[in-house]
């Protein structure tokens, strides 16, 4: 009997201690040694062993841990110089909070985990346009077909009765059917996107040509055209809310598999012609995979793993018996619909009330550059408006020509090639991107001229190939043999100081005098945010905007639950953000943004901070006689992950030491302050 008793005895010790072994869980150092202060609580980056089961049960944990590894992967393609990558990896973790369909708002976990990837993907956005010369002259559209998503219409039966007559006779190499959902649209075209429809009967007058000749060499029926048309209104600078862009709206992963460009110089997307062939190829196949046309443009919408999944689960390979089925995503329910309904509007305007005179198919001279060329430049030799070059080469990302190619095709006006290959033989073709050219007025000298863009006159003159002391004839034009990164201060205008004064922020210096943040940075060589009280800073340009509260406020309309701000030209989320006094991650949740990215006339909701950032605001506790803290940045460190460490909120950090982005400085010091709960 006892030694039966021992051998339970130590059975049970065996089980207890090999359950206990297996729970311990191995903690990692921190990969680096940075000594907290001491009044501040520090927040583990690690979970807490006990808390990995529970958070294996927790929906919302589940989620965090999805957008913190496609933030870190992010991070690590960032630190890596592959800027592409790391945006789509942060576009990523956004995504997976804004499509959850939880409460961000309402829950502090995700409302603080969505504010950290803001905040520093806001940040990356900064750094990469200070450190690349971006196109600032694209004028970027909201893409149409994003507001058409999910509506339902009432069918007008005269309108019904017309499209049936209207089929019996217009000619069609797509099956055009009517329908209560044809009809709907159409109905909704007529009475409330009367824009829509003539922004389409216009512009296809522009690209018409060029595309039916690309669907024509790849034997597609000619009325696909009207699937750009539904996407994009022929407009090669549609952006849509989940990043899709150009007039045939390709998402950047589906674009590379067609061969299109994207990185730093350029975005095939937005060239018309590339990316029309890549479209004629992508629905080519599609066609080849469904062998139907509605179910090739549904897969060109949605995915065609969506429509094989809605074929195999229904057993239905008709698209309407699919809709009627909702067996599609809701976006593409309408999808078909939408391009039925347009290009019946457009093979008979007058029959539906519409009569717009379309514009005159584009026409454009070819040359090849081979080496980097500023557009700028270009424009002077050929004496064109800068702003008509960028409409020609819409694809350009920045000023100049690729780096990476040794031959580039660069549109131009037609009838000016001959000028311009002329002329650009006189400049260097390593000085192309920073040299200039300068069209003489009338009783200018030419030492005005040096002195004016303070250049030596014998420099001058001898570039020009012209003796000093001679002056040129009004109308001939100079070459301008500009040192790098002066021409930039010439163009901005008259120079003048400005002496910091307490409270100041480099974001709102930025909104008051009208410039960029970037451009105000790169003027005074800073590198951060922080400014002094006392010191100069130099600027150029505009005069101090300080009628923009006035004018900004006005455009801010009360519409019964939220604000709404119209935006205008030269706006940045930043400078908007310091206007209303709330922050960039605010603008991005209410607005649902993936991005920085913002389109003039695009409107903005403005709710109250104090609604959406409860635990930041309302329940912060500070008195003057709370301690200040000071952590020195280390190598690696992001605003968030110092957050995360301190337990406080990134909106937090950035008002107790006036940061107007999220960009800090390893060696720099941040202040930080105690903060309790009611």
């Amino acid at each position: 009997m006892e030694k039966t008793k021992s051998v339970l005895i130590l059975a049970m010790v065996l089980v207890f201690g090999s359950c206990s072994s297996k729970q311990r869980v191995a903690v990692s150092p921190p990969t680096s040694k940075v000594p907290p202060p001491q009044a501040l609580p520090v927040q583990s980056l690690r979970p807490p062993a006990q808390a990995v089961e529970a958070q294996s049960q927790d929906p919302v944990g589940i989620l965090i841990a999805r957008v913190e590894a496609a933030y870190n992967q992010g991070m690590k393609e960032y630190r890596s110089g592959n800027l592409q990558a790391a945006k789509q990896h942060f576009d990523r973790a956004l995504s997976l909070l804004l499509e959850s369909k939880m409460d961000i708002q309402d829950n502090n976990r995700l409302d603080a985990e969505f504010e950290k990837v803001v905040e520093n993907t806001y940040g990356l956005e900064v750094d990469t346009m200070e450190n690349g010369d971006t196109l600032s002259q694209n004028e970027y559209e909201p893409a149409p077909i994003d507001s058409f998503s999910g509506l339902t219409f009432p069918v007008d039966p005269k309108v019904r009765a017309r499209i049936q007559r209207e089929l019996l006779s217009v000619r069609s190499d797509l099956p055009l059917v009517s329908n209560d959902y044809v009809a709907g649209f159409i109905t909704y075209f007529q009475n409330h996107e009367q824009g829509f429809i003539e922004r389409v009967l216009q512009r296809v007058g522009i690209y018409q040509p060029m595309i039916s000749a690309v669907l024509r060499q790849n034997g597609l029926p000619q009325d696909l055209i009207y699937l750009a048309a539904a996407e994009s209104a022929f407009n090669p600078l549609a952006v849509s809310r989940a990043g899709a862009r150009g007039m045939w709206q390709f998402m950047a992963s589906r674009a590379r598999e067609y061969g299109l460009q994207i990185n730093r110089w350029v975005d095939e997307r937005e060239d018309p012609l590339e990316s029309t062939e890549a479209a004629a190829h992508h629905l080519k196949d599609l066609y080849h995979e469904f062998g139907d046309w509605y179910l090739a443009m549904a897969a060109y919408n949605c995915g065609p793993l969506n429509v094989q999944k809605a074929v195999e689960d229904t057993g239905y390979a008709n698209f309407w018996k699919l809709r009627e089925l909702h067996a599609l995503p809701t976006e593409t329910e309408n999808y078909v619909p939408i391009i039925i309904a347009t290009a019946l509007i457009a093979k008979d305007p007058r029959a539906y009330g519409f009569d717009v005179r379309p514009d005159p198919p584009l026409r454009e001279d070819h040359v090849v550059v081979t080496a980097p060329t500023d557009l700028r430049l270009v424009a002077e030799l050929i004496d064109r408006p800068v702003k008509e070059l960028v409409s020609l080469n819409p694809s350009l990302l920045s000023w100049a020509t690729p780096m990476n190619e040794a031959k580039y095709v660069l549109n131009l006006p037609v009838g000016t090639k001959q000028e311009f290959e002329k002329r650009i033989a006189e400049v260097p073709p390593s000085e192309r991107i920073w040299w200039r050219a300068y069209r003489v007025k009338g009783g200018e000298t030419l030492m005005a001229i040096a002195r004016k863009y303070r250049i030596r006159e014998t420099t001058l003159a001898s570039v020009n190939h012209l003796e000093s002391g001679d002056d040129p004839e009004a109308g001939t034009y100079l070459i301008l043999p500009l040192p790098p990164g002066r021409e930039a201060l010439y163009r901005e205008g008259h120079f003048y100081s400005y002496r910091i004064r307490r409270g100041d922020t480099l974001g709102a210096i930025a909104a008051r005098f009208h410039v960029d943040l970037s451009q105000l940075r790169r003027w005074n060589h800073l590198r951060g945010s922080q400014i002094i009280a006392g010191r100069i800073l130099r600027l150029y340009g505009g005069k101090e905007r300080t009628a923009w509260a006035d004018g900004g406020g006005s455009r801010a309309k009360w519409n019964g639950h939220v604000y709404e701000y119209r935006v205008r030209q030269g706006d940045t989320l930043g400078l908007i953000a310091t206007h209303f006094h709330v922050t960039v991650a605010d603008l991005r949740l209410w607005n649902h943004l993936r991005s920085s990215t913002i389109l003039v006339g695009q409107t903005l909701r403005l709710n109250s901070p104090s609604r959406t950032r409860r635990v930041a605001y309302k329940s912060e506790r500070r008195t003057e006689s709370a301690s200040a803290y000071h952590y020195r940045i280390q190598r690696g460190d992001t605003l968030g992950l110092i957050a995360d460490r301190f337990n406080v909120t990134v909106a937090q950090i950035r008002r107790w030491n006036h940061l107007d982005g999220s960009i800090i400085i390893p060696g720099e010091t941040l202040t930080l302050y105690r903060v309790s709960e009611d």
